[in-house]
């Protein structure tokens, strides 16, 4: 019920002007792509947002579970004052947790396209595909790697902090070419490392920063890296770190991104290290076209939390260490950003059970 408040009170904010008297109904621009309201030259508002349900049926070692899901309703709300200051403020409607309610609230100036400045809560500027907004991967969950390494769920020691955190950052994109496309873009921030929706834990940052190179419009290499300080919020699952210890957390990526026709391609390679537990992910992700709105997708993906265990310890862990996913599935664009998709995942666990996976999502975007 709060919630529902809080989005009308919302609704109830985008709407006022219209029920004023005549005296702004000449400075009221209304649109319906996206939804907005300009108020006189220099104030915008837009509303945007996306939903996605699935439908999940899990097999494991012969017993079957299938259930419908929410997975997520996100509400967007973007503010422009002129042509430089911006504010966002991001909510999941669909969080059954008041502290995961919220999800990115910043405002950011542009001084160029060479420099902006962003203050408060959004997403780290780590690997291409937690940076990217979920309607438009072609994996319907993201891959596990992307969710250790970036620290969106999986990580003990770090928990489901959803790949944002609270910060200051600054970005751009420089060198622009013949053909329009720029060929640098960069960011680099600094964080509190603590998570969605929570004040610091220890007195170090997180510094994250990312490189995006453009040699041509339809191919883009990229870099990135997280330099930080972790306070483990439960025990390692190898003894080295205790709850409430802090502890040396870096990671390192490199990636590739290919667009041609009806062929698409992102890969990702990434290092990491928790203490002195080194660990490791890759995926590589794949769709094409092959006729109107039609897309077949693969994908796979491969993360191992730990690469000094030895063979016959790995094997005893009470959970898998090491895991590889294979995808594979169909998706058909109805508008837009709106889709229907099916997908079949199998993952195999060097210890514990292996699993059979079918997915299907119904997304709605505006």
């Amino acid at each position: 019920m709060h919630k529902i408040k809080q989005l009308l009170a919302i609704i109830a904010f985008a709407t006022f002007p219209l029920a004023t008297n005549g005296a702004l109904k000449d400075s009221i621009k209304l649109s319906l792509d996206p939804p907005s309201i300009a108020l006189g030259n220099k104030f915008k508002l837009q509303l945007n947002g996306y939903a996605q349900a699935h439908y999940e049926l899990t097999s494991i070692d012969k017993k079957v579970d299938n259930d419908f899901q929410v997975k997520r309703v996100m509400l967007i709300g973007n503010a422009m004052v002129g042509k430089r200051l911006r504010a966002m403020v991001m909510v999941d409607l669909a969080s059954r947790r008041s502290d995961r309610f919220l999800h990115e609230y910043f405002m950011e100036y542009s001084f160029m396209p060479e420099l902006k400045v962003r203050v408060g809560q959004f997403k780290q500027p780590f690997m291409l595909e937690n940076i990217y907004i979920p309607t438009i991967l072609g994996a319907l969950n993201m891959t596990e790697g992307t969710r250790y390494m970036a620290g969106i769920a999986g990580d003990p020691l770090q928990g489901n902090m959803v790949g944002r955190d609270l910060g200051i950052m600054v970005s751009g994109e420089a060198l622009p070419m013949k053909d329009g496309h720029r060929l640098m873009a960069y960011s680099l921030g600094v964080f509190n490392g603590a998570g969605l929706n929570q004040r610091d834990n220890n007195k170090a940052k997180d510094v994250i920063g990312m490189l995006q190179i453009y040699p041509t419009k339809n191919l883009q290499l990229t870099t990135s890296c997280i330099i930080g300080r972790g306070h483990a919020v439960e025990d390692s699952p190898y003894g080295d770190i205790l709850q409430g210890e802090n502890y040396k957390r870096l990671r390192w990526s490199a990636g590739i991104e290919w667009k041609e026709g009806p062929l698409y391609l992102r890969s990702e390679y990434t290092r990491g290290r928790n203490g002195n537990i080194r660990s490791q992910a890759f995926y590589a992700e794949s769709s094409v076209r092959t006729f109107k709105n039609f897309d077949v997708v693969a994908n796979y993906d491969f993360l191992d939390r730990n690469i000094g265990l030895p063979h016959d310890v790995r094997h005893s862990m009470a959970r898998a260490t090491k895991s590889h996913n294979y995808t594979l599935g169909f998706q058909y664009w109805i508008w837009r950003q709106c889709r229907v998709a099916t997908q079949y995942v199998h993952t195999r666990n060097d210890n514990g059970k292996n699993s059979h996976q079918w997915l299907t999502q119904f997304q709605f975007s505006f």
